[in-house]
């Protein structure tokens, strides 16, 4: 193999690094977006939950005891999702 060959197939196996290099790039983008969309539906869920739980402490609203269980397992598990 000549001195050349060796350059070009360096080249070849740094551009194929580089290729995967910006697919990991381009994924980890993505999946950084999902997240911030997840954060950010959680966070209006957690506002609508605090004027539903407001409401109720003023004796607006009558919640039952499903629909308090059902508040407080939400922003639990919106808890330990984004506390890890």
């Amino acid at each position: 193999m000549s001195e050349l060959d060796s350059i070009d197939k360096e080249i070849q196996n740094l551009n194929q690094n580089l290729q995967d290099v910006l697919a990991e790039i381009s994924e980890l983008k993505k999946r950084q977006q999902k997240y911030s969309k997840s954060k950010q539906d959680a966070l209006v869920f957690i506002e609508k939950a605090e004027k539903v739980i407001s409401l109720a402490e003023q004796g607006k609203v009558q919640l039952t005891e499903e629909q308090k269980l059902t508040i407080q397992s939400a922003l639990l598990k919106i808890q330990k999702l984004f506390s890890s």
